[in-house]
């Protein structure tokens, strides 16, 4: 091989390693509590595709009236990956019709009315606020997403779990009396 053809197979190898270290193998670590503190960002980060920067936001965790609802994303790369949402309604109703706008949606034995569908889950619970805590609204709805993940069927093992955990979260945040995080 000539000198410029050993040189051009030399760049050409220096090009093909450095596309192959650009790709990400796994997603940059969450700190050790997420949304709210809500979740943990390891449980959360193993979920995640490959990204070269992961991040989070989270709104405020302030259900005071009926109709209040906050979230928090976690990015991939800018694009979102993870949602949690909680939203006070006033009827069990308007709960029920949150948790079953899916027609693929499976039962999940979690809260009151917990469904299960692909990359999401979703269930509310009565919240009765303690007598200190004035405010309207008597359900909270609570839905989880994932997109874009790269093993679905382990995002779909881990959202009962996750689901358990934001209930549990949001009863003692919210000071909810008679609750059901035990189901």
């Amino acid at each position: 091989m000539s000198r410029s053809g050993a040189a051009a197979a030399a760049a050409l190898a220096g090009l093909l390693v450095g596309c192959a270290q650009g790709e990400p193998e796994a997603a940059p670590e969450l700190p050790e509590r997420i949304c709210w503190g809500a979740f943990s960002g390891p449980e959360v980060n193993r979920l995640l595709a490959p990204a070269e920067k992961v991040s989070h936001r989270a709104r405020s965790f302030v259900l005071a009236e009926e109709g209040d609802g906050t979230s928090c994303e976690v990015y991939a790369d800018r694009a979102t990956s993870f949602m949690a949402r909680a939203e006070l309604l006033g009827s069990e109703d308007e709960a029920e019709r949150e948790m079953w706008g899916f027609p693929d949606a499976l039962p999940l034995d979690v809260g009151a009315g917990g469904s299960l569908r692909p990359g999401g889950a979703a269930t509310y619970v009565a919240c009765e606020p303690a007598a200190s805590f004035g405010r309207s609204g008597r359900y909270v709805a609570l839905e989880i997403d994932f997109t874009g993940v790269p093993d679905e069927a382990k995002a779909q093992n881990a959202l009962p779990g996750l689901l358990k955990e934001f209930l549990a979260f949001t009863e003692r945040e919210l000071q909810c009396t008679g609750g059901a995080a035990g189901r």
